[in-house]
């Protein structure tokens, strides 16, 4: 190929508006707040086939740390940067990048999706340290179900739920979020009459109680519900999961495309904005 041909090499535009995302986020349930982000000294790690990717921090020596107004308190939020660079022969770039273009958006999209639900490098919806997030000990939800036991155990524990928003936030609108495949199925158990604990459950609350479904990749090992007040929970974040650049480097007869995005914060704006309330079935 000569040197002035660079059909090969989409551009940053082209190779983002090809891209068909089919996983949802769960972080996308919350308000964005965007906060400014400064891409400097940073040093992709390059990787040439699709079983590497794992977006790396880039300048975790340059991490910024910085201060987030929430009413009475300062939180910090650490602003770093992670990705990864593709190279493909330019030769094979044409048939190769389209694919790989969208594994790529997609895993970062679920690794920055995890990072935000455990509080991996800063708060997060299940684990932070937020003075307003609020992580309830565990409650526990009869396996042996006896008559109706099991559907007013869980009734009970929403009912309890509830009560706190009121007691804390004192929100009128919140979702219930519900995590682990134990608990899922557990909405699933019918009565004699066929009606699922699900419905149930939904029937007995007032309206502006919301459900959500958690990913299954984001809960692997646990269960529980995580009560969610959007309008005082906000997302800090920089970057989304996308391209940063894309080029040739002709000394290599390669293409290139460097994969980027920014940690996250989940800002917990009053107390018992989020409450996280594990659940052992047993």
């Amino acid at each position: 190929m000569s040197s002035d041909n660079i059909s090969a090499v989409p551009t940053r535009e082209q190779l983002m508006q090809s891209v068909i995302l089919d996983y949802a986020p769960f972080y996308t349930v919350f308000q964005g707040e965007l906060n400014a982000a400064k891409i400097e000294n940073v040093k992709f790690t390059t990787i040439r086939g699709d079983d590497e990717i794992v977006a790396k921090a880039m300048n975790a020596q340059d991490t910024e740390r910085a201060h987030v107004k929430s009413g009475a308190y300062s939180k910090y939020y650490a602003k770093f940067f992670k990705g990864v660079q593709y190279a493909e022969n330019i030769r094979q770039a044409n048939s190769a990048l389209p694919t790989i273009n969208n594994k790529i958006i997609k895993a970062f999209h679920k690794q920055l999706d995890l990072e935000i639900w455990n509080g991996v490098d800063n708060n997060g919806v299940l684990i932070s340290n937020d003075p307003n997030h609020i992580l309830n000990t565990a409650a526990s939800l009869p396996a042996t179900i006896n008559g109706n036991n099991g559907v007013d155990a869980l009734v009970s524990l929403v009912s309890d739920l509830k009560t706190q928003v009121e007691n804390t936030s004192s929100s009128s609108k919140f979702n219930l979020a519900f995590y682990g495949k134990d608990l899922k199925k557990y909405l699933l158990k019918t009565l004699s009459n066929g009606t699922t604990y699900g419905k149930i459950l939904r029937d007995s609350l007032s309206s502006g109680i919301g459900f959500l479904d958690v990913p299954s990749n984001l809960a692997a090992n646990s269960n529980g519900i995580v009560v969610i007040c959007p309008d005082i929970v906000k997302l800090q974040y920089t970057l989304l999961p996308q391209v940063e650049a894309s080029g040739e480097d002709q000394r290599n007869n390669e293409v290139w495309v460097n994969y980027i995005y920014g940690t996250a914060m989940v800002d917990v704006k009053e107390k018992g904005g989020i409450i996280a309330q594990p659940v052992n079935i047993a």
